[in-house]
């Protein structure tokens, strides 16, 4: 739990190579994750440890993580993958109103990038971010809070002064980020949750402070790079 906030709506379980939020009802659930992606509506939302070079040599990566996610009982996941370090992981809360919000994110940040870099080979190091509100939302209202989570995560990159690997100026990011939100599925939904809402406030504070505190993290262990 974080200090300071009402309890979160999920359990955080830590089994061997695997962070789990497991809820105890299922939630809406947006992401562009490579399994379970899209709109889905699920008890769990978990992260991959990988091992050093694990899947450098799969073809399809999503099939290789379907099979890890079917061993750990976890097929109805919507599933990250992180080549942090095992169980490194920040969690942060913020609150607007009656707007609670939780974050939970892996931050890697070797694969550093800023929007519009030329194309060029993936590498691990990435930004993996969940962002749950306790508002209701419509479809728009979901997709708009996807963005302001969004919004979150690349102004802590900014803010950070960390350079893109191809270009060294400023990163937005990294080349394989991964962001969902989520919200319950009872109750009337919200049809907004831009910044002038309260649940657009909760979720950008809450997405910016997990971000940036996983920056500082992983900096302190490799390095600033600036």
């Amino acid at each position: 739990m974080v200090a300071g906030v009402v309890a979160p709506p999920y359990a955080l379980e830590q089994p061997s190579r695997w962070l789990i939020a497991r809820f105890s009802q299922p939630w809406n659930v947006l992401s562009w994750c490579v399994v379970n992606g899209g709109f889905q509506r699920t008890k769990t939302v978990a992260w991959l440890y990988l091992r050093d070079n694990e899947i450098a040599t799969v073809t399809d990566t999503a099939d290789w993580i379907r099979a890890a996610m079917h061993a750990e009982g976890l097929s109805d996941a919507v599933s990250f993958m992180t080549s942090r370090r095992a169980h490194t992981w920040v969690e942060t809360s913020a609150r607007e109103g009656d707007c609670q919000t939780w974050a939970i994110g892996t931050i890697g940040l070797s694969n550093a990038l800023r929007v519009g870099d030329p194309a060029g080979k993936s590498s691990c190091g990435t930004i993996n971010l969940l962002v749950c509100v306790n508002t209701p939302l419509t479809t728009e209202a979901a997709l708009e809070a996807l963005c302001i989570a969004t919004e979150g995560k690349t102004l802590a990159m900014l803010e950070s002064g960390m350079p893109s690997v191809a270009s060294q100026a400023p990163a937005t990011g990294t080349g394989t980020d991964y962001l969902a939100v989520a919200w319950p599925v009872t109750g009337s939904p919200t049809p907004y949750s831009g910044k002038h809402t309260a649940a657009g406030a909760a979720i950008g504070r809450a997405a910016f402070a997990t971000v940036a505190e996983g920056i500082a993290r992983w900096q302190e262990e490799n390095g600033a790079r600036l």
